[in-house]
């Protein structure tokens, strides 16, 4: 069952002001700003062999860059996936989770933005496109997605490379994923969070928009599939769509886009412990004969749609193609 609002509420307020659990913890990776950290649950913190299962975080700290999508995060982005599927420690356990988070527990101040979009200065540059600042560069940006649903260009590529390298990879991680929502999340950043099993965001401040259609520009077959196998009320999906809505925890948790909405610094631990129920090997509703791999492929079945169109799909493919 989710961890809801007053599960958390009956926490002592002594646990409750942790920002992270107390367990010993160990970084896998770290690089420009994105780092994977292991939290070893066992009651033997010498021992890492001897443990009850891991909770991974990724933690995404580009703050200057408000944790835009570009050609770096896909970068570090894939290379901490990679850290995942291949690091000695992980690979001898399936009682493991992820969150994906841009919490930073040293400093909450900065925790501005999960994702704020694609890299649209980056996006001009590569495009070498010229527009006056009247234009803006949204428009700019909008442009140059434009001109990659016709014909590959450095846009394409990269959007291409986050849907297959990242996105698809995320959806069928065999083991349940968690977004913990730490401020705005907006476009590719939200595309980040649909990848995940589950979503949980701060409330007070930061909100969730599909900004396409404010832009100018179409979705693509792989954001347009991930978001219609994400969210499964129609009425939902066309307002966030068409009317490029702003919507804040409370409203995305009423339409079902987040499954639970907590303080800032509530929001880790509340990801934290609900994740630790999700492990195979947990008490509380363990899977006795758990298998990764049939896990993955039944992730593949559930969203097949959006995985086939993620991993396999090209920018450039029609609006009314089949993947």
């Amino acid at each position: 069952t989710f961890l809801c609002r007053q599960s958390v509420q009956c926490m002592t307020t002594e646990t409750m002001n942790q920002s992270a659990p107390p367990h010993k913890t160990k970084k896998l990776f770290e690089k420009d700003g994105v780092s994977l950290v292991a939290t070893i649950l066992s009651s033997t913190p010498n021992d890492e062999d001897d443990h009850n299962g891991m909770i991974l975080t990724l933690y995404l700290h580009r703050h200057t860059e408000k944790n835009v999508i570009n050609p770096t995060m896909i970068s570090l982005l894939a290379q901490a996936l990679d850290v995942i599927d291949n690091h000695p420690l992980l690979n001898h356990t399936n009682s493991k989770a992820l969150i994906i988070t841009g919490i930073d527990h040293d400093d909450f101040k900065i925790c501005k933005f999960f994702g704020n979009g694609l890299d649209l200065e980056w996006m001009m540059k590569a495009s070498n496109n010229q527009k006056t600042k009247d234009n803006g560069g949204a428009a700019a940006a909008a442009s140059a997605v434009s001109a990659a649903t016709k014909n590959e260009n450095p846009t394409s590529q990269m959007i291409e490379m986050f849907n297959s390298q990242v996105l698809a990879k995320i959806l069928t991680l065999p083991f349940r994923t968690v977004a913990a929502i730490n401020g705005h999340c907006i476009g590719a950043g939200l595309f980040l969070a649909l990848a995940c099993d589950y979503r949980f965001m701060r409330t007070e401040r930061g909100y969730i928009q599909w900004p396409e259609a404010r832009l100018g520009m179409r979705l693509t077959k792989g954001f347009a599939e991930l978001s219609k196998d994400k969210i499964s009320d129609y009425a939902v999906l066309r307002e966030g769509l068409l009317t490029a809505k702003r919507y804040t925890s409370g409203e995305a948790l009423a339409s079902g886009i987040i499954d639970g909405e907590y303080p800032l610094e509530e929001l880790y631990l509340a990801a934290f412990r609900f994740a630790m129920e999700g492990l195979p090997e947990s008490s509380d509703n363990p899977l006795e004969y758990f298998d990764p791999k049939a896990y993955t492929e039944m992730k593949m079945e559930i969203w097949c749609t959006s995985y086939r169109a993620l991993k396999f799909g090209k920018v450039s493919d029609l609006p009314h193609s089949r993947i």
